[in-house]
């Protein structure tokens, strides 16, 4: 039986950090907006920028760490701006 071979991560390190650190961020505060957005109906008007605000770290510090278990560092870029532009399209959508 022969085992399967895996895809090499390769040590783009320097790609990956910045889609980590940079694109990742975009994507958690696109995703905080969105909690926050739909918070709004749901908690006090107080509450739900807060809500929005403790959500950053919760999303950012996985895709962070998530960015460097893609293979190439182009393609943690590629997938982040793909990720981050339609977290942008649903902010747009929900806000009207």
């Amino acid at each position: 039986m022969k085992l399967q071979k895996f895809p090499k991560i390769h040590a783009d390190w320097l790609s990956k950090t910045f889609a980590g650190v940079f694109l990742g961020f975009a994507f958690s505060v696109c995703i905080a907006a969105i909690v926050t957005l739909l918070s709004f109906g749901r908690m006090e008007a107080v509450l739900a920028p807060q809500m929005g605000m403790w959500t950053i770290p919760w999303i950012w510090c996985p895709v962070f760490f998530l960015a460097y278990f893609i293979p190439r560092g182009w393609q943690v870029i590629v997938i982040y701006s793909v990720a981050t532009a339609v977290a942008y399209l649903g902010v747009l959508l929900l806000r009207g």
